[in-house]
């Protein structure tokens, strides 16, 4: 009887060994796949194509095809995780150990904007609403920086809010003294300063670490905002915050031409946000 139960245990064991040899592999690239899809943010180009950039590199999308875009060459470590687009429909990439760069459609390389940035370490980059030459980047300890000539020339304007910023916006929301308002999600809520660079103060009571900010165009007291994954949004210009119940764990949000309010959830599935409230997949 004992040489039987121990028959048994033996097969029990050598099944589960088996079993754990075939489904580990299986679980370790369905994570690994996951991870590289996963979007770190995205915004879309003149023609209405979003473009997204994710763990495995930059792509635009549209409709059915997907199109690689080689990202900038840099050097090793660099970490590209800031997307805007332009007044003029340009396109520009920057993250730390990468600074600011300009894509080149018309042969689909890139320029660097960063010779007169005092280094590479930026974290968070914008571009103005309505004015086609004027850039936004934030470097930490070095401050906020402007420029008014797509990128030539860069201007310390101030030291930026209190705490590190983590996303960054320019809204032409009315009631600026200059041409519009900065939003940027920090890592205790979002800030908000006339562009004339006045005064950072708080946009509501919003807490957390924002990962991720953004707002309708069309109408600019709408603003969007991801803390913790969580989406939140204001039509009022930031005074006060509602959450929205989104499709899962929000990574990075835009608005488009084509498709108006888009998330990226976990796991790198894009959605669309209708007027009726509903969530439809994108290009799926």
């Amino acid at each position: 009887m004992k040489a039987i139960v121990f028959r048994l245990k033996s097969a029990l064991l050598r099944f589960f060994l088996i079993t754990l040899a075939v489904v580990l592999p299986t679980l370790a690239h369905a994570q690994s796949t996951g991870d590289s899809q996963s979007v770190k943010t995205l915004t879309s180009n003149p023609s209405g194509a979003l473009v997204v950039l994710r763990a495995s590199g930059l792509f635009a999308i549209d409709g059915d095809t997907s199109t690689e875009i080689p990202l900038p060459t840099s050097d090793a470590g660099a970490q590209p995780t800031s997307l805007a687009k332009g007044a003029d429909g340009s396109i520009y990439l920057a993250g730390p150990g990468l600074g600011v760069w300009r894509y080149i459609s018309a042969n689909n390389s890139w320029q660097p904007l960063n010779d007169t940035l005092p280094d590479l370490g930026v974290t968070a980059m914008a571009t103005n609403a309505t004015q086609a030459g004027t850039l936004y980047a934030y470097l930490g300890e070095d401050g906020m920086f402007r420029s008014r000539d797509g990128g030539a020339e860069w201007v310390k304007v101030d030291g930026g809010p209190r705490e590190p910023v983590q996303a960054f916006l320019h809204s032409d929301m009315p009631g600026s003294m200059e041409s519009g308002w900065l939003f940027a999600g920090t890592t205790r809520g979002v800030a908000r300063s006339m562009d004339c660079f006045c005064f950072w103060g708080d946009a509501g009571d919003l807490r957390g670490t924002v990962s991720a900010i953004s707002y309708d165009p069309a109408a600019p007291e709408n603003v969007y905002a991801v803390v913790e994954g969580q989406l939140h949004h204001s039509n009022d210009g930031g005074e006060t915050w509602a959450n929205v119940k989104a499709p899962g764990t929000v990574t990075a949000l835009t608005f488009s031409p084509v498709h108006g309010f888009v998330t990226a959830v976990e796991g790198g599935n894009l959605f669309a946000h209708g007027d009726g409230g509903e969530w439809t997949p994108v290009y799926e």
